[in-house]
């Protein structure tokens, strides 16, 4: 979700949280494996400004698509408020957030969000998640870099009906989120596949995957991490023993990134996946500040 990277760690390893992509390059939906599944399509148009979201919508399992034609990346974030807060409360919320620290408002912790699409600008991208029946506000979320505004446009949309029983995808890969760990099966297959991306914990969670170099250590992603903290290091005194260099931000690539699930919740995506070494890390804040991956929220792993 950029706007808690752009707000909550707006410093911290920036090369790998903006901005969200869930795939570098945004999918051919109609061709895509998400699409293969059968779901009924949901697909959203956006300027950025204004959109074609339905305001009612039956209960069920969807491929939601968005087509961006913004001159910005966006994201298509679902969440339900709890009872008795507004989208006015909501958005202004997010407008006193902005800013290098994000605070979060009191029901931040107890709203409902359930992930959502991500699209570069001009292109789409894809996801299947569940809809069940409520009230839910749909962000059309957008960072523009050059003026560093976050941009959301919220609209509401009524799910009603029951939700339909719907058997589980076969053959998806199951990514667990839990505090504070990932689950992932002990060996990844290459190629395009489908991942289940699932929050089992209490806590609001997400993935953010990058590609770093063979051979890196938790230790080492913790360090640069905290050397974002640190600020730059001092100059070192003379005749004293240079220190190596560790894993720098040039290390770093996007792979994958996901918007923000609560518990329970689930989104199906597409991923492809190559040979190679990956860290898989959560920055969602916890209710006392502390990024996730600080408190070992962080997997590094590799695929033969």
């Amino acid at each position: 979700m950029k706007r808690l990277f752009a707000l909550v760690a707006a410093c911290l390893l920036f090369s790998l949280v903006a901005p969200a992509t869930a795939q570098e390059a945004s999918p051919e939906t109609d061709g895509s494996l998400l699409a293969a599944l059968g779901y009924p399509e949901l697909r959203v148009t956006s300027d950025g400004t204004t959109s074609d979201l339905p305001t009612e919508l039956e209960a069920g399992r969807y491929h939601i698509i968005i087509d961006n034609q913004s001159a910005l990346d966006m994201d298509l974030e679902f969440y339900q408020l709890p009872e008795g807060v507004t989208v006015e409360e909501l958005t202004a919320a997010f407008e006193e957030a902005q800013g290098p620290q994000f605070v979060p408002p009191d029901f931040f912790y107890d709203m409902v969000f359930n992930g959502g699409p991500s699209s570069l600008a001009g292109e789409t991208g894809d996801v299947v998640l569940d809809l069940t029946p409520g009230e839910w506000v749909v962000n059309h979320f957008s960072y523009d870099p050059e003026t560093d505004e976050n941009i959301d446009n919220c609209q509401t949309m009524t799910v009603i009906g029951e939700m339909p029983a719907v058997d589980d995808v076969a053959g998806a890969v199951e990514i667990v989120m839990a505090e504070m760990y990932f689950e992932l099966p002990e060996t990844l297959a290459t190629g395009p596949q489908i991942w289940k991306v699932v929050n089992n914990g209490l806590q609001v969670h997400h993935v953010i995957l990058a590609g770093v170099p063979d051979g890196t250590t938790e230790e080492q992603v913790l360090e640069l991490i905290n050397s974002e903290f640190a600020g730059p290091p001092a100059s070192p005194e003379a005749g004293a023993t240079p220190v190596e260099a560790g894993l720098s931000f040039e290390d770093v690539t996007d792979i994958f990134d996901t918007l923000l699930f609560s518990e329970g919740q689930a989104n199906w995506y597409e991923v492809d996946v190559q040979p190679g070494t990956y860290a898989m890390i959560c920055f969602m804040p916890d209710p006392s500040g502390t990024p996730h991956v600080m408190l070992g929220m962080i997997e590094v792993f590799t695929v033969e």
